[in-house]
């Protein structure tokens, strides 16, 4: 079941926007594919796109902070994985990760930014939720952006 929300096809006014997208070192090769959306998404709306990159989900909030400091840019998109394991790290670093996201988007309030970091049981649920022919949350996440951009 995909319960991503619907949104207007058409966004207004966001062509020649710059993207931020800052993802993590960690879990790189299960988040290609959502990045690779995002650039192609971005690329048919003619939004220009930053990509860098930070260790992990914990160091995002972080390294978005300080690259907004050094740079205007139109909306950031955080794209991190977070898959449980046998200890409480996976609770740690989620609850940390999205308490910090959430403050970077207070501090920045004039820029959109959408937290995109999943947080799964397993691999197999991350793969379904990153595949494009699956659940695409690359392409929601880049939705969410745009219409926030659009607003």
């Amino acid at each position: 079941m995909n319960n991503s929300p619907s949104f207007n096809a058409e966004f207004k006014n966001i062509a020649n926007k710059n993207v931020l997208i800052v993802t993590t070192a960690w879990n790189k090769d299960f988040l290609a594919p959502a990045v690779e959306e995002i650039a192609q998404h971005a690329k048919a709306e003619e939004i220009a796109l930053t990509l860098k990159f930070c260790p992990g989900s914990l160091e995002l909030a972080a390294t978005i902070k300080r690259t907004l400091k050094d740079a205007k840019f139109d909306g950031v998109i955080a794209l991190g994985l977070v898959i449980r394991g046998d200890t409480p790290h996976f609770k740690l670093v989620s609850r940390q990760t999205f308490h910090d996201l959430g403050k970077v988007a207070l501090d920045f309030e004039t820029t959109p930014l959408v937290n995109g970091v999943l947080t799964v049981d397993n691999k197999v649920q991350a793969e379904e939720r990153i595949n494009p022919e699956k659940m695409n949350k690359g392409r929601e996440f880049s939705s969410s952006l745009f219409q926030m951009m659009s607003s």
